[in-house]
């Protein structure tokens, strides 16, 4: 390949060339000009900082998705890379910053999968200026510079230009020795992935390159192998040493990495080549002689993968075969051989890799019979899985507690079912070995059925939760007997794991209704494992409580907690006074998950169970929760009581209880004393919740709306947003206490002062809107509305909810005519809403047929007393307003700042309608906000 003469010295090595290194003085005077020089041209010239990471910036491939460029972005990077080309063959030095020299290489991989583009940076001789500047080669080289050389190399293989310079120039043979070279750091996995590609690309492209490639990752494994192939026929063999094991280490790491992308890849055949070189046998010899567990671990992941594939391949168009399938795959005698070197962790770590790999084979695979019996490999491996938890009794009583639970008895027989002839033979074989061996096995199982969750059928997932509440059952039961354990290490590791993967069956998991049932005895099962020991950490504490509030929240309807309720001493009924007990801890994760239970059991208790008001009242919890959202030292948790208030406030004689002794002036104490958004958030719905579900004192309500409109107009839009939905409310509310209900005036409603029914007409629903507009206005509405409006600086969020909702008020008063002229004219002559005007006229048809008059009345009040608004007797006529209502119009002025009068208020929207209605367009085509006021 032809290169551009640099500084009248040119070299032909490879296609490459080496740089000429200027001299430096002793004060590197130079080089510092040059990198000054590289640095302006990266800042003017790139849209990038220097200092940034450019693997952000230019990519060839997103989530394994290509992405595409226009002609013009091509253009500019090309153009971008001429400019850097100059700036080199003038200063003769490449940046010395690597994050530059990954930007150019970023930039040159991001075109060069385009064939025209890349013949464009071979003519001007670019990429090889960018390939020498980089010196990847280097073993001190930063290895994102390394990883974006091999990117550039994997778009070179997108056509056949980028095939044949590969070719001529052999940057590809040094790619596995740059994937080696990049273990251990951050960029492996991406290596792993690139190499993986390349191969795809290759097998495609040119079989050859691929071939050599593969017989480059497997050439020191199998020549090793093939040298000490004589030690497995010594007697007594020589094992590997740990430095034989270390050095093949990042070899077998390499290989098990790229098997495992090819096997869930589309060019899954690319594995007949690694057979054919025969590594599977290579790596049998090497587990055979080593005893490193995670060095045999990798070896024998080789095996598996293989294994797997080969039996898609033999069995490729058969539909049935009468044979055991794991043991066809080989997989029980590499687990026969972990068994003699007693590597039962090993073992354990392998069901979950044999269970991840046969998820990528199963659709290829046959249907297996052995004697007319069905057999599937998931089933038997999951049976593997969670054999250790199953004879755990062993362990921990010495017996087993089949003899003791019949169902249990009848679930074993299920599960040993599922085994083949073969598998249940080494089952019983592993069996023999799990009693001797320390609790690590056991945690080693829990932490492999946790990452196996997404590999399960629905059925074994089903059989796996049931396994973990037989396992957590005697684990309790021991615990119950020996409660100083739970100061061990290993016991409260194994239980922290084994509540961990409960959770985590728990969450997201459809419970059928048998394991639902079973969420019953967890409820059990966790009050007991706390009662028990007061030994555990907190972390193994939030675990329990986390799973006692998703169980709770998810799996236990009222029913069937009634199963329950009822029993003496059942654990429900002294739940209350477990969680008195946490709430004390010196943790803030368990205060706060204690609180999480109770706040879920108030909402249960609101939605139908009503005994769980019972239980929290029994406990003395309202009382202690209010003093945690006032005094406890911990901001998440102050939160979390108070969100626990909110559910509180609405239980009728829980929450009234609450409202005396001062707990409306308690809780807005924390808004002058509080600095954390998120508490500050809670209060304000706590506060909403009071004011639309219970009967406030005036001065309470004066003193609310004080709060509030300061908040509201505070420079904190995370807090503002809450405290301006609370402003829609009192607006709502208003309107609702004048007839609205559904957010439109019904044609009739019931005066509870005149006893009567009254049409609402547009004249009547006129006075009852001008007096709603005078209580907004008392309460401070328009103050907050307007002075949002007018601040040109406030948030947009903010602005955007204000808008919304006086629009929508807009939209209601031109509904009914109710202009800022009819308002003052109203405010001039108030005497005129003295006329009665629902009082019927003699020439009225209603007056004389008093049957038609009682059909309608009857009629309306049965629709009335239909209405949940009615039944909370909110509804009244203008004149009916209790002592409440009217000292919340009158003596509600917020803070010091002037009242906005409703007709100033209504001026100053007529004139910003026009805005204000394109404003809401926007709003309305834009991305979702949350529903305020009417529904749109």
């Amino acid at each position: 390949m032809r290169r551009r003469q640099l500084s009248g010295n040119s070299q032909r090595r490879s296609g490459r060339r080496t740089v000429k290194k200027p001299k430096m003085d002793p004060g590197g005077q130079e080089k510092s000009d040059a990198q000054t020089e590289w640095n302006n041209f990266f800042n003017e010239t790139f849209p990038i900082d220097v200092n940034l990471d450019a693997s952000t910036v230019f990519s060839f491939s997103e989530n394994g998705v290509d992405i595409e460029i226009t002609q013009t972005q091509v253009e500019n990077c090309l153009q971008r890379l001429y400019l850097a080309k100059d700036l080199f063959d003038k200063l003769n030095t490449p940046p010395v910053h690597y994050k530059q020299q990954a930007c150019l290489l970023g930039t040159a991989c991001y075109i060069s999968r385009y064939e025209q583009t890349f013949n464009k940076l071979c003519a001007k001789d670019l990429l090889g200026m960018i390939i020498d500047m980089s010196d990847v080669k280097n073993a001190k080289t930063d290895h994102e510079l390394k990883s974006r050389y091999v990117d550039l190399l994997r778009s070179c293989l997108e056509h056949d230009s980028g095939l044949k310079w590969l070719i001529e120039t052999n940057n590809w043979l040094h790619i596995h020795e740059l994937v080696i070279e990049c273990q251990g750091g951050g960029e492996e996995q991406r290596m792993y992935n690139l190499l993986s590609k390349i191969l795809q690309k290759a097998s495609k492209m040119s079989l050859k390159m691929c071939i050599q490639m593969i017989k480059q990752m497997t050439q020191t494994l199998i020549s090793v192998a093939l040298r000490i192939l004589p030690r497995t026929k010594q007697a007594p063999i020589t094992h590997l040493s740990p430095a034989e094991c270390a050095s093949l280490n990042p070899y077998v790491i390499c290989v098990v990495e790229i098997l495992e992308r090819l096997l869930s890849s589309p060019n899954v055949d690319i594995l007949s080549y690694f057979l054919k070189l025969q590594i599977r046998e290579a790596c049998e010899t090497l587990s055979t002689l080593s005893s490193d567990n995670e060095f045999c671990l990798r070896l024998d992941r080789i095996m598996i993968i293989l294994s797997f594939y080969e039996m898609t391949d033999l069995f490729d168009g058969i539909k049935v075969v009468n044979h055991d399938p794991i043991a066809l795959s080989g997989f029980l005698r590499i687990v026969e051989r972990e068994i003699k070197k007693e590597h039962l962790n090993t073992i354990i770590k392998l069901y979950y890799y044999a269970q991840k790999y046969w998820k990528n084979v199963c659709r290829k695979m046959p249907k297996y019979f052995v004697k007319e019996k069905s057999i599937d490999i998931e089933d038997e491996l999951m049976s593997f899985q969670v054999e250790p938890l199953v004879v755990i009794a062993e362990k921990l009583f010495g017996v087993p507690m089949t003899a003791e639970e019949e169902l249990r008895n009848c679930f074993l027989a299920d599960l040993l079912n599922l085994y083949s002839v073969n598998c249940l033979q080494l089952g019983y074989e592993i069996r023999k070995h799990l009693a001797t061996q320390p609790l690590q096995i056991e945690i080693t199982t829990l932490e492999c059925l946790i990452k196996s969750k997404q590999l399960y059928s629905r059925k074994n997932l089903a059989v796996v939760f049931q396994v973990l509440m037989y396992a957590l059952r005697d684990f309790t039961k021991y615990i119950k007997q020996h409660p100083t354990q739970g100061q061990c290490d290993q016991y409260q590791q194994f239980a922290d794991t084994l509540l961990q993967a409960i959770l985590v069956y728990l969450e997201n998991f459809d419970l059928s209704w048998r394991e639902s049932i079973g969420s019953i005895e967890l409820t059990y099962l966790v009050y007991e494992f706390l009662y028990y020991s007061s030994n555990w950490p907190p972390p193994v504490i939030k675990n329990a409580l986390e799973i006692l509030n998703t169980t709770i929240s998810k799996h236990m309807s009222p029913n069937m907690a009634l199963l329950v309720d009822n029993t003496q001493h059942s654990s429900l009924n002294e739940l209350g006074c477990l969680l008195f007990t946490k709430c004390f801890s010196v943790s803030s994760d368990v205060r706060g998950a204690a609180l999480t239970v109770v706040c879920t059991i108030c909402h249960k208790a609101n939605r139908g169970f009503t005994s769980f008001k019972t239980i929290l009242e029994e406990a003395l919890l309202p009382d202690l929760i209010l003093t945690m959202s006032l005094r406890d030292v911990d901001k998440s948790v102050r939160a979390t009581a108070i969100k626990c208030l909110q559910e509180i406030i609405e239980m009728k004689d829980t929450g009234q209880r609450l409202l005396k002794n001062g707990f409306v002036d308690k809780i807005l104490g924390i808004f002058p004393n509080e600095q954390d958004p998120f508490v500050l958030k809670q209060a304000v719905i706590l506060t909403q919740k009071m004011y639309k579900n219970n009967d406030i004192l005036p001065a309470e309500i004066a003193k609310i709306y004080t709060y509030l409109s300061d908040l509201a107009l505070k420079e904190n839009q995370e807090v503002q947003d809450y405290a301006v939905e609370f402003w829609e409310q009192v607006l709502r509310n208003q309107l609702e206490k004048q007839g609205m209900i559904d957010d439109e005036f019904p044609p009739v409603i019931f005066s509870k002062e005149q006893k009567k029914i009254v049409k609402l007409d547009d004249k009547e629903i006129r006075k009852r809107l001008f007096k709603a507009l005078d209580c907004m206005s008392n309460a401070g509405c328009f103050n907050v509305f307007q002075t949002i409006l007018e601040n040109e600086e406030a948030p947009k969020k903010v602005y955007r909810i204000v808008v919304k909702i006086v629009t929508k008020l807009l939209n209601l008063l031109q509904q009914y005519e109710v202009t800022p002229e009819f308002i003052l004219f109203n405010q001039t002559y108030p005497n005129l809403w003295s006329i009665q005007s629902m009082i019927p006229s003699p020439l009225n048809p209603m007056e004389g047929d008093e049957g038609m008059q009682e059909l309608i009345e009857d009629s309306v009040m049965e629709m009335i007393n239909e209405s949940e608004y009615f039944n909370n007797n909110k509804i009244s006529s203008p004149s009916s307003e209790s002592a409440s209502d009217s000292g919340e119009c009158q003596s509600n002025n917020p803070s010091e700042q002037p009242r906005v009068s409703t007709v100033d208020f209504m001026d100053f929207l007529f004139r910003k309608l026009p805005f204000l209605r394109q404003e809401f367009v926007d709003i309305c085509n834009s991305a979702k906000t949350k529903n305020n006021f009417f529904n749109t």
